[in-house]
């Protein structure tokens, strides 16, 4: 082994606080909740050593981006790489199979360095929403440090290529990189909040505030200044980890108190101002977390989003320490037997960098192998399942899903057993279960331009005209109209957007929207009008009587053009633990995980109150979700929802005959030759 260049004891503490405010932020949300703020604690002393390790390394005339990058790696991915297969591990063994394709595509992005694009991108992705946290989610700080060792080596080579200027046009690089940055932090945190969180746009600002201490000749203050800002920066770093929460805007302006404070601590020196707090800084509990900084972040998330899964519960206080305790020896281990062998071992510093850089990319790909092939398997299982159940999806007398409960053969079979297996969709499958019902919906309806739209089913001069207008609930229902739009001679059009309702007054996002379907309307261009949305059941009754005021003020002015107005009631809420019932279930029944009708929030749903102001046809399909007493998770071998609110694609296929059937009621029109009936 190679001799170790000393770490900087107050770097070392400031990682040891950092670390601890990440950790204790993600098993005790409450008790910090501002503990992420650690990261960007980390992102600072990133940019100050590696800026000062690039420029000295120039200055030398030794810099070289290979060996840089294999350092980088040798540092770096080999623990890292091993946690992923060690989480691929714990997902396949513990992680409900809803949860497992989520998890695993988060460790194939992280074994690509790129995982905080896919979390930006998830998080303004509405089928995506309501996933619960990845395993690999905190690796997007990982990422953003990688992609940064990327690009910054090139900025220092740039602004060297002179020399005997390159440190200035360095300083003023890093300042005009630091100024842009947070200014695109600012802007992308209120534009776009996930893409301001884990954008490497709005974090290279904080890499950048560190280079400039590197760059800029050490502080040389007195000693009651010295100890007045040492006292003050710690004070912001620990009072924003206390004060800041999840309703802060964050990395914007707020995260200058974190980056200011710790980049303040690192220029007044490596030495404390006075002999106590130099003595807290050099403690070897302090330094020894300091030390196994690294393995702790990359430990502790796994653990932590696993352990309810392995419980069956949350932990309670004496499991989250065990936890912590775990995270530590594991932490301990990992750099023991993994991180400093290949960092400071003699062989690996004496090979060649194409060499690291050559087993590196063969490390990731085995990663991304191992994640993938589970992944693959269980979305191709789950396909080949759906597409064999596609005959019986469409025929009544099979009663599968709506038919279970609305078709007169089909009762008494309320006690027949599926086992999980024959469930469709599969499980692994179940958060992909659309049926298309968003191949033509508006993600981003405040982006302008022309509205999304779709049409399908007759093309016979004389159809019956049907527009669908709603949001993501109306959307679910797409499935169903297409599956009968051509036997009962409607030529349906799609306005479906991420919550686009039509309501006065209309939502900035969506006003574009609306007026292009009312002038439609007004035009004569529809017979009839569907109306749904998702019913926010946590809101108050007088709240939820003046959203149905609002809707009815909207499409009042639907009908005053002559079109029939249908209003669609919304489908039952979904408590998580009905989810999770179903998801560890070896058989299912339509009594297993059902939930109590009463808890369904169908009663409130303010559409029909909006029904009822119009003097509008409601279709209530609630009887094709719940009995008198129960709203079951699956029917007939089919699960009803693809999330907490959402039905799968699979079950919306079976209620295309019920619902086109109340609808055709409700406008007075013919039933089919082949009607469906009702119980």
């Amino acid at each position: 082994m190679t001799t170790r260049s000393p770490a900087r004891a107050d770097i070392q503490a400031l990682r040891a606080l950092a670390v601890l405010g990440v950790v204790l932020f993600h098993i005790w949300p409450r008790a910090l909740p501002g503990g992420y703020a650690g990261v960007d604690v980390f992102f600072v002393i990133s940019g100050f050593l590696i800026t000062g390790q690039l420029v000295r390394a120039r200055e030398r005339g030794t810099l070289r981006l290979g060996a840089f990058w294999a350092a980088r790696a040798r540092r770096l991915l080999p623990a890292s790489l091993l946690v992923l297969l060690a989480s691929v591990v714990l997902v396949l063994v513990w992680t409900p199979a809803p949860q497992q394709a989520h998890d695993l595509r988060s460790i194939v992005a992280s074994a690509l360095y790129a995982v905080n694009w896919q979390l930006a991108a998830d998080g303004v992705d509405y089928l995506a929403h309501d996933a619960a946290p990845p395993i690999a989610q905190h690796y997007w700080s990982l990422a953003v440090e990688e992609q940064f060792y990327l690009l910054w080596p090139l900025l220092v080579l740039a602004a060297t290529a002179r020399r005997l200027r390159g440190r200035r046009v360095l300083v003023v690089g890093a300042v005009a990189v630091a100024v842009v940055g947070f200014a695109v932090s600012v802007w992308l945190t209120g534009a776009s909040y996930p893409y301001g969180y884990f954008s490497t746009a709005s974090r290279l600002w904080e890499f950048a505030l560190g280079a400039i201490v590197a760059l800029l000749p050490p502080l040389a203050l007195r000693a009651s200044v010295r100890l007045a800002i040492w006292v003050a920066a710690v004070a912001a770093l620990v009072m924003a980890m206390l004060v800041f929460d999840a309703a802060t805007a964050f990395p914007g302006p707020w995260a200058l108190v974190p980056t200011a404070a710790t980049a303040l601590l690192i220029a007044i020196g490596p030495t404390a101002p006075s002999h106590a707090f130099e003595r807290l800084v050099a403690w070897r509990p302090v330094q020894w977390v300091g030390d196994q900084s690294y393995g702790v972040y990359l430990w502790h998330w796994p653990l932590v989003v696993i352990a309810p899964h392995v419980l069956g519960r949350a932990p309670d206080l004496p499991e989250n320490l065990l936890l912590l305790a775990t995270t530590f020896v594991l932490a301990a281990a990992s750099k023991r037997l993994v991180e400093d062998p290949i960092r400071f071992g003699a062989r690996p510093r004496a090979a060649r960098p194409s060499r690291i850089l050559a087993l590196t990319a063969v490390g990731m790909a085995v990663v991304v192998a191992v994640a993938a092939l589970p992944m693959w398997h269980g979305a191709t299982a789950a396909a080949e399942q759906r597409a064999q159940a596609e005959a019986s999806l469409r025929d009544p007398a099979q009663c599968r899903g709506a038919a279970a409960l609305l078709e007169p053969g089909c009762a008494g079979r309320a006690d027949d057993r599926h086992p999980i297996a024959d469930v469709v969709p599969a499980l692994a499958g179940l958060r992909d279960d659309t049926a298309g019902a968003f191949d033509c919906y508006d993600f981003d309806p405040g982006a302008g331009g022309e509205p999304v739209s779709c049409a399908f089913g007759s093309e016979a001069p004389g159809a019956v005209r049907v527009a669908l207008h709603g949001d993501s609930h109306a959307a679910m229902l797409i499935p169903a109209l297409r599956e009968v739009a051509d036997e009962r001679g409607w030529r349906v059009e799609t306005f479906v957007g991420r919550g686009c309702v039509w309501q006065e007054p209309a939502s900035a996002a969506c006003a574009e929207r609306n007026a292009r379907l009312e002038s439609r309307l007004a035009d004569g261009a529809y017979d009839v009008l569907l109306v749904t949305a998702v019913n926010s059941a946590e809101r108050d009754a007088a709240a939820q009587a003046a959203v149905a005021d609002r809707y009815a003020e909207a499409w009042r002015s639907a009908q005053e053009a002559g079109t029939r107005v249908v209003v669609l009631a919304d489908n039952p809420r979904v408590p998580a633990a009905a989810q999770d019932c179903v998801a560890t279930a070896d058989v299912l029944t339509e009594a297993t995980c059902a939930i109590p009708r009463a808890d369904a929030a169908l009663e409130s749903d303010p559409l029909r109150a909006t029904a009822a102001s119009l003097d509008a046809p409601l279709v209530d399909l609630s009887d094709a979700y719940c009995t008198a007493d129960a709203c079951p998770m699956m029917l007939g071998g089919v699960l009803v929802y693809r999330d907490l609110h959402h039905i799968t694609g699979s079950f919306s296929t079976t209620l295309g005959g019920y619902l086109a059937e109340r609808v055709s009621a409700a406008i007075g029109v013919e039933p089919s030759p082949t009607p469906r009936r009702s119980r």
